[in-house]
């Protein structure tokens, strides 16, 4: 019974690690296309959990490659659920409450 009281808790750890990684990914292959991009969501505040998506706030795109990041993102995430936000289409209030949790990739742990 020890056993599956600790691999929820190993599963969960290791889905976050996968998430961390690929969303370390994604942003470096946006940041070599011109796309500023951040973390936030349950990831960037420590509420990721085994249902949990990736979500990631892009603050500066190219308009050529708005909506088609999407893809690359994919690629980079392995099959993970994820969200692409774009900060200039979300309303004033939601904006400051997005950017006061998102983060750099390197700095999640």
């Amino acid at each position: 019974m020890a056993e599956s009281g600790t691999a929820a808790p190993d599963r969960i750890a290791e889905r976050r690690a996968r998430a961390i990684s690929g969303a370390r990914a994604a942003i470096r292959a946006l940041a070599r296309q011109g796309v500023s991009a951040r973390v936030t969501g349950s990831l960037a505040t420590g509420r990721f959990r085994s249902g949990s998506d990736v979500d990631l706030l892009v603050t500066e795109c190219p308009p050529a490659l708005k909506y088609t990041i999407e893809s690359l993102v994919e690629d980079c995430l392995g099959g993970m659920p994820f969200d692409v936000i774009y900060l200039d289409e979300l309303p004033a209030p939601r904006r400051a409450q997005v950017l006061s949790i998102a983060v750099d990739a390197n700095d999640l742990r």
